[in-house]
């Protein structure tokens, strides 16, 4: 794997997921062979910002540890990895003479959202429509549209469709740009043609897989149990990219579909109906169950993108040290290919929530978009904004997600069909 490869990375990043799902906890729904028609997407005011409900989070590690096979005893990670430094965005050129102010002046800018009101994607976009309407130029009037399907692609679609004016952006989810990596064709969607403007939330905190306490307390027990352990999601890709991945490799672990979101998923690990839990995170347990810190509830497997710090550690009174517990590619036999599609599927999700425009947007236009999202994302009103609904504010470089996207076309064989299983590609319709 290049240097660059492994810079970006660690950097991005689900990353999530939401998680729950994907991106956030809550969220997701499976990505559909063939799209629905498309409908009316429904307006609802900007200003009624849903509550606050987990992200997903994703980032990749520093350095690859050094691999053992799946259902061996692992090692801890001698080294953890650290966090690289953000990379420096790349520079938005200023285009002359387009007197921008009076161009959206007067204007209504439509936010297509993929998923009904209360989640994730529909609270940043919220806290984003907020911002644009006080920071583009103009002060063009901001609506944000619910238009929920197809794992949010009759929102992608109905974005792709829209006259290239730059007054319709819709909050990408990455399972799309994942199926098209993995050689998927969606309809009035593609990757080449896409505009990316950037994302508000760019993950960089812990991924981990936890165990119930008492079915195992660490990887060794939980492969002598001689049966793999359930954890559970509402569709593949997001937060239970860890899990996944190390289920394809081998590993006696098993994913099962079908759960709401992460209210679900909890609310199933604390009725002792699945073994563990990729909402591993105070994201993901405080605002359902506090009390498993004081129960002793869980304790982690193994983590991915940043090691897990020592104050969480801590706080679930696991008695470990951040250094103790290991990193996926310490319990799981990976090859570099195998790496790399793990990696690029993190830094999907390291970068949900991208926002994009149609294709054929004059460039004047996706110049003054991206450098306002760029504002918006270090707006002082919108941080505060977002830390009220406890929602991270990190921009997200769209120039970083296309690059990373572009090492898929180098994936081997065996790495790129693994890509496609991590996101639930058709066979059909892989291009490996």
């Amino acid at each position: 794997m290049s240097w660059v490869s492994r810079t970006i990375a660690l950097v991005v990043l689900g990353i999530a997921l939401l998680a729950g799902l994907t991106a956030c906890g809550g969220d997701p729904e499976p990505t559909p062979t063939s799209p629905p028609a498309a409908a009316e997407p429904t307006a609802t005011p900007v200003p009624d910002a849903p509550a606050p409900d987990p992200a997903p989070d994703t980032m990749a590690p520093e350095a690859t540890p050094t691999p053992v096979p799946a259902g061996a005893t692992a090692a801890p990670a001698t080294a953890a990895p650290t966090v690289a430094p953000r990379p420096t965005p790349t520079p938005i050129p200023v285009v002359e003479g387009f007197d921008a102010e009076g161009y959206f002046s007067g204007k209504t800018i439509k936010v297509i959202v993929g998923f009904s009101p209360g989640g994730g994607y529909d609270a940043y976009s919220r806290l984003v429509a907020k911002a644009v309407e006080r920071l583009m130029p103009g002060n063009p009037n901001v609506i944000v549209s619910n238009l929920p399907g197809g794992g949010a692609l009759r929102a992608l679609q109905e974005t792709m469709r829209s006259r290239p004016d730059g007054l319709t952006t819709h909050p990408m989810a990455n399972r799309h740009p994942a199926a098209e990596a993995a050689g998927a064709d969606l309809d009035d969607f593609d990757l080449n043609t896409v505009i990316m403007l950037g994302t508000p939330n760019f993950i960089q905190t812990h991924a981990a897989l936890c165990i119930r306490r008492e079915v195992a307390e660490n990887w060794d027990e939980m492969v002598a149990l001689g049966r793999p352990i359930t954890f559970g999601t509402s569709a593949l890709g997001g937060n239970a990219i860890g899990g996944q991945f190390a289920e394809a490799l081998g590993a006696p672990v098993k994913v099962v579909l079908g759960y709401e979101g992460t209210a679900d998923v909890q609310a199933a690990i604390d009725r002792n109906e699945l073994d563990a839990t990729d909402r591993c995170d105070t994201f993901f347990i405080d605002p359902f169950f506090p009390e498993w810190y004081e129960q002793q509830k869980l304790m982690p497997l193994f983590y991915w993108r940043t090691p897990i710090s020592q104050s969480f550690l801590d706080q679930m009174n696991t008695g470990l040290r951040s250094e103790d517990v290991p990193h996926l590619f310490d319990v799981v036999d990976a090859t570099d290919q195998e790496q790399a599609a793990f990696l690029l599927a993190q830094n999907l999700e390291s970068m949900t929530r991208m926002f994009v425009l149609a294709p054929e947007t004059p460039d004047e236009i996706v110049q003054t978009w991206r450098r306002v999202f760029r504002d918006v994302t270090e707006d002082a009103d919108f941080q505060a904004s977002a830390a009220a609904l406890s929602r991270e504010v990190n921009y997200g470089d769209p120039e970083i997600l296309k690059a990373d996207i572009e090492k898929a076309k180098d994936f081997s064989t065996e790495a790129c069909q693994l890509f496609a299983d991590l996101y639930g590609v058709p066979e059909a319709s892989r291009s490996c």
